[in-house]
């Protein structure tokens, strides 16, 4: 919305600035390239770019290491019927496009159908019409009606006037605004512009007959007599042009003194445009990288831009809830946001790029259930009275689960119990089960999941120091040692079965020989394409310096394409420039995928992730 506001402005302005300086002027040929430059800048100059050198601040580190995540607070809410606007406005849009394109070509198909008898007069295409009708050209083609051939010849002002037209091309700028026109045809100003080219071309054409015979009055007079004598065709420049007084008046009228001043003017005048309707970003540092004992990158940090339609808009919805965002109100977001307000904000917040998500109160997204098949060996471990299971959003029994087999269920999540929790002491890990028919009515309602901005992170500090705690105890006290960030690649390997603090996450037991899938190029490889699609400057600079951590999980299909790409920790910001640097780091990329008994398997992956400013 925002490129087309500035379009449409920006083509005002010029059309403005243009009848107030060079309308009354007689530069013809300088107006001419002034409105069909000044119309495809308007139409371009939104989507031209431009690179600033960002400020400089504190350099964000980034590092691969093994961390834990902290559990996401969301809150669902119920789906509901939805009339979607965008959907409607797409289709007026599109029916009015189609009318004009449809007229476009009716209206040449009209001209091309007029019958004739076709001459060729002083080197031109002439057809003599049956029709009577005012002389007219088109394209490279002039017509006259046949009582205008008077003993073989046609009126030397009228054939001059129309073969200016043709050999200046005039129709060609007609052309382009009508293609402008069904692209935009909400664009008011596209409409004063067709009438100020096609007018301009009046006078291009008046000019030329004049200089030639230099007699006003006679030629006056000859476009008086054919002032009554009417076409209802489009696209074509007719003798008797309509706007008859202001051609008589600029054929008398003299260029004022500041006339070459004015045209100087506008190279001023667009280079300021420029850096008004532009887009303008933040040039990106070059990317470091060093090695010492572990892998970082640095990124160079920039101003956020804040600039885009989508996210005004979505500020502009959320700040009619302040109250409930402000005091973080899950309950009151649920029940007093409308769901068709909430749909919209899930709409804008995909739109929005993540270098503007940085001040939004609010992170928001569809919340469904991703396809994750337990093993038969995790379902057997879970009858041990350590794990609270949890069957389609209903606590069960552990003893429950002898009466089902791996492919009953649809996904499966883990998560280890940290201290805070209620139900710490009483279990050791919480399980989820979700069957396919539970899992399709879910994903089908389209939940809603919201995350608040947070303003202060010591409490989750505090989670990590106490969750790290538990993590060395556990692993001391069962000596299972996993190996999360690079197994062994195109080996058999052989992975403990541990439950660990994350979640859809599924490893291979002990009795099982899988063959890890591969990135082209190593692991190491698939770290540095993210490290350096990493845009540290799109996260705010933190004068804390701040540790940003994030469990990065990915599932490598048997095809070889990665899906189900999630990033879980306490920076959304962070979360969702890892995903995006994921993303870009595996485009046009096939892995190997992981194998068991020699045939390729679905498998879940993990990489741990942090930065720090320095």
């Amino acid at each position: 919305m925002i490129i087309l506001f500035k379009i449409i402005l920006c083509s005002g302005l010029l059309l403005g600035l243009y009848y107030i300086f060079l309308a009354k002027e007689k530069t013809f040929t300088f107006n001419r390239f002034y409105l069909l430059f000044g119309l495809g800048f308007s139409y371009s100059i939104p989507f031209v770019t431009i690179e600033k050198e960002a400020p400089e601040g504190d350099k964000p580190t980034f590092v691969f290491e093994t961390i834990t995540q902290q559990p996401a607070s969301e809150i669902m809410a119920p789906a509901k019927e939805t009339f979607n606007y965008e959907n409607l406005f797409i289709i007026v849009y599109a029916i009015v496009a189609v009318f004009f394109l449809l007229k476009f070509i009716y209206s040449i198909i009209k001209i091309k159908k007029l019958k004739g008898e076709k001459i060729i007069y002083n080197n031109k295409k002439i057809i003599l019409l049956k029709k009577e009708m005012a002389p007219f050209s088109f394209m490279n083609t002039i017509y006259f009606a046949k009582s205008y051939l008077k003993s073989s010849r046609i009126d030397e002002n009228m054939f001059l006037h129309e073969q200016i037209h043709v050999d200046q091309k005039h129709s060609l700028d007609i052309f382009f605004v009508e293609i402008l026109k069904i692209l935009m045809w909400f664009n008011p100003f596209i409409y004063v512009y067709k009438k100020a080219i096609a007018t301009n071309h009046e006078f291009l054409a008046d000019e030329k007959v004049i200089g030639r015979n230099n007699d006003i009055k006679s030629y006056q007079q000859l476009i008086l007599s054919e002032i009554l004598k009417q076409q209802n065709l489009d696209l074509i420049h007719p003798f008797n042009f309509d706007n008859t007084k202001k051609r008589f008046i600029m054929m008398t009228t003299k260029n004022s003194k500041f006339a070459p001043v004015k045209k100087y003017l506008s190279i001023p005048i667009f280079l300021g445009l420029i850096f008004v309707f532009a887009e303008k970003v933040y040039a990106n540092n070059p990317t470091e990288m060093t090695s010492k004992g572990t892998e970082r990158f640095q990124t160079s940090t920039s101003d956020q831009k804040n600039n885009s339609e989508a996210y005004e808009e979505f500020i502009k919805i959320t700040e009619k809830y302040k109250d409930i965002i402000d005091n973080k109100d899950f309950e009151r977001f649920k029940t007093e946001v409308p769901r068709a307000e909430q749909v919209k904000l899930v709409e804008l917040f995909d739109k929005i790029e993540i270098k503007n998500r940085l001040n939004l109160p609010i992170w928001i997204h569809y919340d469904e259930i991703n396809k994750q098949i337990p093993t038969q060996k995790q379902l057997n471990q879970f009858l041990d009275t350590k794990f609270n299971v949890t069957l389609d959003g209903n606590t069960v029994e552990n003893s429950i689960l002898k009466n089902y087999k791996t492919t009953d269920f649809y996904s499966v999540y883990v998560l280890k119990i940290h201290p805070k929790n209620p139900d710490y002491g009483k279990f050791d890990y919480s399980v989820t089960l979700y069957t396919p028919q539970y899992a399709k009515k879910f994903n089908s309602q389209k939940n809603i999941a919201v995350s608040f901005k947070q303003t202060d992170n010591s409490e989750y500090e505090e989670y990590l120091k106490t969750v790290k705690t538990e993590s060395k105890k556990i692993i001391t006290e069962t000596k299972k040692v996993m190996d999360t960030i690079r197994p062994k690649e195109g080996k058999n390997t052989k992975i403990d079965q541990e439950v660990v603090q994350t979640t859809k996450e599924v490893t291979a037991t002990k009795d099982e020989n899988i063959l890890v899938p591969q990135y082209p190029g190593g692991i190491n490889e698939l770290r540095t394409k993210i490290a350096k699609s990493f845009d540290g400057s799109r996260l705010e600079s933190n004068k804390t310096k701040e540790i940003r951590r994030t469990d990065l999980s990915y599932t490598v299909t048997e095809d070889g394409n990665v899906t189900d790409i999630k990033a879980s920790g306490s920076n959304e910001q962070f979360n969702n420039e890892t995903v995006i640097s994921f993303r870009k780091a595996n485009e046009n990329i096939t892995w190997k995928p992981a194998e068991k008994d020699g045939k390729p398997i679905r498998y879940r992956m993990r990489i741990p992730l942090m930065m720090s400013f320095q």
